[in-house]
């Protein structure tokens, strides 16, 4: 109003008569009969992380989605379109997917999503940022990590808002244990005899009588002389 900045863009609408009001536009569009409301929605956020068989060695991936909770996403056709739920996306895809949603246009191909925070509450009570990740034009996010000490770790995802939604988060719970001390590999004794080894035994014992008979005679010869 003061600077003359675009706030609502109405392609696919013609409109009768408008009503502005808490940062909302309220309008009858005549193609369709119906009112809509432009302005600001609510969003969600939700978070995962694996449960079992972290360390601190062991890289994860934490998940999630960032959803548009608007009350037209209630609608019977917007819900079956899009039974997952309805993704937020940019502030620069928001006009022409609004239209693809709501009056049947085709969609746009180029959607982008919207920046996600990761967070991390650690087991020494210490809240850190570990990073940020976009959400696909699906609603989906991804981001991988690896817990740097050992214990229970929360997990935050964030979403910071836009001109288009309203902020949210979530947030979810692992254990990070320590990483585990491999043992050093023994290689056991064999105690197997084998037929050459006999055979070495037997020899040296043949040889060894030998030695005694004839040690034995030598003194017997001795005697007699």
């Amino acid at each position: 109003m003061t600077d003359g900045t675009l706030v609502w863009k109405e392609l696919q609408t013609s409109v009768t008569s408008s009503i502005i009001a808490y940062g909302k536009l309220v309008t009858l569009n005549a193609y369709d009969n119906q009112l809509y409301c432009f302005g600001k929605g609510p969003s969600q956020t939700t978070v995962s992380a694996p449960s079992v068989g972290v360390t601190t060695s062991t890289p994860i991936t934490i998940t999630g989605t960032i959803t548009d909770v608007s009350p037209g996403t209630q609608q019977q056709l917007v819900a079956s379109n899009f039974p997952n739920g309805l993704p937020c996306v940019s502030d620069e895809s928001e006009s022409l997917f609004m239209e693809a949603v709501y009056q049947q246009q085709p969609m746009y191909s180029n959607m982008t999503g919207v920046p996600i925070t990761i967070s991390v509450v650690d087991s020494n009570n210490n809240l850190r940022e570990i990073g940020t990740t976009t959400s696909d034009p699906m609603g989906n996010f991804g981001f991988t990590w690896t817990p740097d000490i050992a214990g229970n770790y929360q997990v935050i995802a964030s979403f910071k808002g836009s001109n288009s939604y309203y902020p949210s988060s979530s947030s979810t719970y692992f254990f990070a244990g320590e990483t585990p001390t491999i043992a050093p590999t023994v290689t056991p004794v064999s105690n197997v005899v084998t037929t050459s080894d006999l055979m070495t035994y037997l020899a040296a014992g043949v040889i060894a009588i030998i030695i005694a008979i004839a040690i034995v005679g030598l003194l017997l010869f001795r005697k007699h002389a």
